[in-house]
């Protein structure tokens, strides 16, 4: 019995000591984001609407079908999707005329922007002309705020079309920006090369 004594000694004390660790803390950190990569852009067009427009090849087109869960007929709303950065741009058409002026949808574009600025740092607004016909405005949100790229096009005449990107992630300033800033690009080929038929 004295011979065992020593022999389960040993095995509480290899177990007691084999089963501690250091317990060091985790750097913070975020997600890697692995970025599309662009292998041409696609020209959108359709005889439905009005305007025609390029994109990189990793985003898809959709019509929007319901808006707060109300059908839309008209064809012209589209999503224009990034799954690999998980945002989607909203579009929405409007034709002008005597019950919807410029103006009006100008000041709701305004109003629209600037119901972030309760979590916006800043919102800084950049006007633009393609020097093919259309005219706007693009709205950098800055901060946590759900939508950080909003803009209007417009040919002030008889086209207007709203934009809003979002992304289905909580918003983040800090994990956001690296992607905002990707897609800034993309922004700008979308209106630079936006054509009104």
């Amino acid at each position: 019995m004295h011979t065992r004594l020593p022999y389960v000694f040993l095995l509480l004390l290899l177990t007691v000591v084999g089963c501690t660790y250091d317990r060091v803390p985790k750097p913070k950190a975020y997600p890697r984001i692995h970025f599309p990569v662009n292998e041409g852009n696609i020209h959108y067009h359709t005889d439905n609407c009005p305007y025609s427009f390029d994109l990189p090849g990793y985003y898809r087109v959709e019509r929007k079908t319901t808006f707060f869960d109300e059908e839309i007929t008209d064809a012209c709303w589209l999503n224009i999707v990034c799954d690999s950065l998980n945002a989607t741009l909203y579009l929405s058409y409007k034709e002008l005329g005597p019950d919807v002026t410029l103006m009006r949808l100008m000041e709701e574009a305004y109003e629209l922007t600037y119901k972030h600025t309760n979590k916006a740092d800043y919102i800084q607004p950049r006007e633009f002309d393609n020097g093919h016909g259309s005219v706007g405005l693009i709205y950098y949100v800055g901060g946590d705020a759900a939508s950080n790229i909003q803009f209007f096009l417009t040919d002030t005449t008889t086209h207007f079309v709203r934009g809003a990107l979002y992304f289905y992630a909580r918003p983040n300033v800090d994990s956001l920006r690296p992607v905002v800033d990707f897609m800034i690009h993309d922004l700008e080929t979308l209106t630079d090369s936006w054509r009104w038929e």
